[in-house]
């Protein structure tokens, strides 16, 4: 894989960068295999980041991927670099595809968590959705692109999990509340190695962020 840097250190046009990184995760990601048992979503992240690190190198590629990045007052699971750059230029969350099943987590984790508000005062779920929270502008609000990526845990297949999903995002907008529409389904990109997904969004001040979502199979014991 080339470099997104010239041999003088110029970076190349952002959306050649952005595309060499899509190329990049489309040709390594099918490769990754969980440690066997592996459950907690931030134990597959930082065995994911490991493995991302370990491919760039091996490619020659100048993209340094970063656990645990904190973007603003939020936490995101990975902030994607160039070398000697101080900000990431694509912001990465990760979901549990299905969410855990347990009383303080919304099942729709993916896409939404419920902001509702149960009789003490207190909220029904905890945390945040991972493709409102890019919405809202909490995460990457500056930045066109970013990645979703499903660690898919249970028997269904990727066709399943975007059905499940489209299906969520359709029933948000038929709330009417007007910040979901229809075209914040995922449709399908075509690649025969990975699970891959594209959707688009409007922010709340109207600018827009392109997600590229990229689906695996985690290994889990019984």
């Amino acid at each position: 894989m080339k470099s997104p840097l010239t041999s003088q250190g110029i970076p190349l046009d952002k959306e050649k960068i952005y595309q060499s990184l899509f190329d990049f995760m489309d040709d390594v990601l099918f490769q990754y295999i969980s440690s066997t048992g592996i459950k907690a979503e931030d134990d597959i992240t930082q065995e994911l980041v490991n493995f991302l690190e370990i491919a760039a190198r091996d490619c020659d590629s100048s993209f340094l991927f970063l656990n645990q990045y904190k973007d603003g007052s939020f936490k995101a699971d990975m902030g994607v670099f160039i070398i000697n750059s101080r900000k990431p230029f694509c912001l990465v969350e990760a979901k549990r595809l299905p969410t855990p099943n347990e009383k303080h987590r919304d099942e729709r984790e993916y896409v939404i968590v419920s902001s509702e508000k149960k009789e003490d005062g207190t909220r029904k779920f905890d945390g945040g959705g991972g493709i409102q929270r890019f919405k809202e502008g909490k995460y990457a609000n500056t930045l066109q692109y970013s990645i979703m990526l499903g660690y898919m845990q249970d028997s269904n297949k990727a066709d399943y999990w975007q059905s499940k999903i489209n299906t969520w995002i359709t029933e948000l907008f038929d709330t009417g509340d007007g910040f979901w529409t229809i075209d914040d389904c995922l449709s399908k990109y075509v690649s025969k190695k990975c699970n891959r997904f594209l959707s688009s969004h409007k922010r709340k001040d109207g600018t827009k962020i392109l997600l590229h979502h990229y689906w695996i199979k985690i290994i889990t014991l019984l």
